[in-house]
Order: C-alpha cells, then sequence, then structure tokens
C-alpha cells in the first residue's frame, strides 16, 4: 500500500553564507491513515524535540569552545588541552556534550589553576528544566510531576520522584534563596510604608518518629500598603533559629524592625516571642476570631445551665453576662470585660448555684477564656473602633495562607512525612511560586532567562 512520507530536516547556518542540512526526523502514513494517525503522535513529537535539541546544543556547545580560544585580559591564543564528556538535560532531552578544556594562559602567574573548560554547564540541568520542575512539585506531589513529565516532554532522568526533590531543593538553595554574597552586597532595607503581618503555625508528618510524630510550620503573610500579599513559611526550630528564619523572611520583602507594622496572631506564645525580637515596636492585635470562639463555648455552657431542673431561668443571667463582657471587648474596655467575666466566675461557686447541672462545665469554660484574654492582654485592641477604621482584626488571610502552604500539599490527602532539616527548602519553592516571585527569581539568577518582553517580540517577529 502506497504510504505518505514527511522529512524533517534541520538547515544551520553557523558562519555567514554556508549552511548546513541535517535530516532529524521521518514520518510515514498510510493513505487510508484513521483518525488515530492524523498528525504528530507524542512519542514522534518526542523524537522529534529531542533530535532538535541534541543538534542545536552540540553545535552551540562546539561554537563556544571556538569563541573562547582566546586571554580575555592579553587576547593571546590558549592551547587546549582535549576535551571532557558531559551531559546537558533540558525539557528536550538529554544531550551528550564533549566540553572543551583549555590551558591556563602565561598571564595568569603561577599561583592560578593550570586549565579550565571553556564552558561551565553548572550541574548539566537547563534552568527551564530546573524552573518547570521546582514549579510543579511546589504544586503536586514528586511522583505525580515525575509521571507528568515523562509522559508528555522527552526530559531525561526525571522518572525517580527523588531527582524532582533533589532538583527542587537545588532551584530553593541556588536560585530562591538569597546568596550570602549578595545579601552582603545588598543595601540597608529601606523602610517600607505601613504593613501588616499575620502568623500562625501548621503541623506536618514528621519522617523521623525518634523526633515526634509531627512538627511546626510557621506560616505568614505580609501585606504592604498597597495590598500587595507576600507569603513565607519556616519549620519551628529552636528560639534563635525560628527568630533568625522570622527575620530572613521579612527582610526579604524589605520589611526591618523600624518598619511600622501590624502583628496579628492567635495567642500562641512563640508566635508574640517571635514578634518581640523582630518587630518590637509593632502594633500587635488578638485575632478576634478566636476570641469569639472561645466566648461562644462560654455561651453554649451558659444556655445549658441548670437544664432539667426547676431553675433554668439562671441560664438567663450568665447569658446576659457573657454578651455585656463581649461587648465590653469589642468596643476596648478590657478592665470591665474582666469585671463582668470575673464576677460571673465567682457567681457559679455559690451555694444555690454551684449543684446546678452544667456549672461546672461553664466555670471552666469561663476560667479559659479569661486566662486566655489575661495571657494576651497586651494584644487587645478597640475591635470596633478598628473594624470601622479598615484595619484588621483577624488572621482569617493568615489561616489561608497555612492552607495553601502546608495543609493542601504537605498534609491533606498526602502520605509524605518530611525533615525538619530539609523541609525549609520545599518551603521557599511553594512561596515563591503562590507570589508569582519563582520565575523572577530565575531571571535574576540566569539574565537571559524567559526575557519578559517575549510575548511582545514573537508577534513582530513572525
Amino acid at each position: 500500500m502506497p504510504k505518505l512520507v514527511w522529512r524533517v530536516k534541520l538547515v544551520a547556518e553557523l558562519e555567514p553564507g554556508v549552511a548546513t542540512e541535517t535530516e532529524v526526523a521521518r514520518f510515514e502514513r498510510g493513505e487510508e491513515a484513521g483518525l488515530a494517525e492524523f498528525g504528530l503522535r507524542l512519542e514522534e513529537a518526542k523524537r522529534l524535540t529531542a533530535a532538535l535539541q541534541t543538534e542545536i546544543v552540540t553545535a552551540q556547545v562546539a561554537t563556544v569552545g571556538e569563541r573562547r580560544r582566546r586571554c580575555t585580559a592579553c587576547d593571546r591564543p590558549l592551547a587546549g588541552k582535549g576535551h571532557y564528556r558531559a551531559t546537558f538535560r533540558s525539557l528536550f532531552g538529554a544531550v551528550p556534550v564533549r566540553v572543551r578544556r583549555l590551558l591556563a594562559c602565561p598571564c595568569d602567574g603561577p599561583g592560578g589553576p593550570k586549565s579550565s573548560a571553556a564552558l561551565d554547564l553548572g550541574g548539566g540541568v537547563a534552568p527551564e528544566l530546573a524552573y518547570v520542575t521546582a514549579r510543579y512539585a511546589a504544586l503536586a506531589p514528586f511522583g505525580r510531576v515525575a509521571a507528568l513529565l515523562s509522559e508528555l516532554l522527552p526530559v531525561g532522568g526525571t522518572r525517580n520522584p527523588g531527582t524532582v526533590r533533589n532538583r527542587t531543593r537545588r532551584v530553593a538553595e541556588g536560585v530562591v534563596q538569597p546568596h550570602p554574597t549578595a545579601a552582603e552586597e545588598r543595601p540597608t532595607a529601606r523602610v517600607a510604608g505601613p504593613v501588616v503581618v499575620g502568623l500562625d503555625g501548621g503541623y506536618v508528618r514528621n519522617r523521623h518518629s525518634h523526633e515526634g510524630r509531627h512538627f511546626e510550620v510557621v506560616a505568614g503573610k505580609v501585606i504592604d500598603a498597597r495590598g500587595v500579599q507576600h507569603r513565607f513559611a519556616f519549620a519551628r526550630g529552636g528560639p534563635a533559629a525560628s527568630v533568625e528564619a522570622f527575620r530572613r523572611s521579612l527582610a526579604a520583602v524589605d520589611v526591618n524592625a523600624e518598619t511600622p507594622a501590624t502583628v496579628l496572631a492567635d495567642g500562641c506564645a512563640g508566635l508574640w516571642r517571635l514578634q518581640r525580637e523582630v518587630l518590637p515596636g509593632a502594633t500587635i492585635v488578638l485575632d478576634w476570631w478566636h476570641v469569639a470562639v472561645r466566648f461562644e463555648h462560654a455561651l453554649q455552657a451558659a444556655r445549658g445551665l441548670g437544664a432539667g431542673t426547676a431553675a433554668p431561668r439562671l441560664a438567663d443571667g450568665a447569658v446576659r453576662g457573657l454578651e455585656r463582657a463581649k461587648w465590653r471587648l469589642w468596643h476596648g474596655r478590657w478592665a470591665g470585660c474582666r469585671r463582668r467575666l470575673t464576677d460571673l466566675r465567682l457567681w457559679t461557686t455559690r451555694k444555690h448555684v454551684r449543684d446546678l447541672a452544667g456549672v461546672a462545665r461553664l466555670r471552666r469554660h469561663l476560667g479559659d477564656l479569661l486566662g486566655y484574654l489575661e495571657r494576651n492582654q497586651a494584644a487587645l485592641v478597640p475591635y470596633a473602633a478598628r473594624r470601622r477604621r479598615g484595619e484588621p482584626i483577624s488572621t482569617a488571610f493568615v489561616e489561608s495562607a497555612v492552607n495553601e502552604i502546608v495543609a493542601k500539599r504537605m498534609n491533606k490527602a498526602q502520605q509524605m512525612r518530611w525533615s525538619r532539616a530539609t523541609v525549609q527548602p520545599f518551603l521557599d519553592v511553594r512561596t515563591a511560586v503562590l507570589d508569582g516571585t519563582l520565575e523572577d527569581a530565575f531571571r535574576q539568577r540566569y539574565p537571559r532567562f524567559r526575557p519578559a518582553n517575549d510575548g511582545a517580540a514573537l508577534p513582530a517577529a513572525a
């Protein structure tokens, strides 16, 4: 039966006026092709792009090796010292290459290296492959990312989830996290406009059982004066390590101890300790939602006071007392709130009340509520006035950050366990992906990575 044949040829012009032609792929189809045979198959497209990548990368490496055979200081030609074999891994296949080695120029002096490579391939992984791997590894399990990339692209070496994990870690350490030298050369962080900082924590499964089944990850958001949100997260270790991690997270968005800030938290003593060490002059606000929940627990206990007895009316007085205490706290009258709660707790110990059904439960909730408010009285503010001014009184925006950063990827429906010592690089990559800054970080590390004006340049070139 006659066949339809297509040959794909690559025409390379590596020197002006000199063109070379290479056949990179050949496809055949029968004249009576079915619907499944229309166009390129996925495997054929993968072979085609891999063949193109091999031709292009091989020519580029050879050309760079020839162009760099002169000393940059004295323009003297450099003698060759053979080649070394390496593999360049990209989205479109792993390409074996021969990188030229050159002897050092005599002008370098006797103390320098004797030879060097004409081209530094780094780890041999293309920046775009590292970017795509890290981006999707921050959103989905490593095994699924490995399977997806291997299914759609002729990538080499990503079928193993461990490869995806290791590449993601290297992206965090080499691209996302600031280099020590860059941090030292960076000018003093400018004092930004007023910012809102929210802190909360979540727990992930611990890989090392002798350290406990779970360990805590502190997550949060910084909202600047323009309303732009910046996420951060770090594993809570010792007090000094946690403070330093929090300070680095804020410094990444130019927030320091002199920046006007409002810090919201749920009352955890460890989170307030971080605030005191890093943002000592900040306005602190106890999350109203956590306060309201504790009031509601006490109100439910008060409504059931004396149920099934001849004195259910006592519940009405307890409910009114709690509602008045809550109203006073809402309007910033902490002293009046505390007095109401204290009186109500003493009332539950009176002789005609203490034996009622449910009074022990009410007394316990009142004690918990009063203790919670007293421990956090420095963070009690006029909530009603702040709400009228449009200022935050709740950590709901931080709860969403914990859900985004920790729960969705590291807890919910995930069986993976994490190590406290190695979880930080992954958290850095995930927050960069959620903030949309991962691509910018790659542009800073690799200046020609995905130029921002590519989208405008392509139509003109077409």
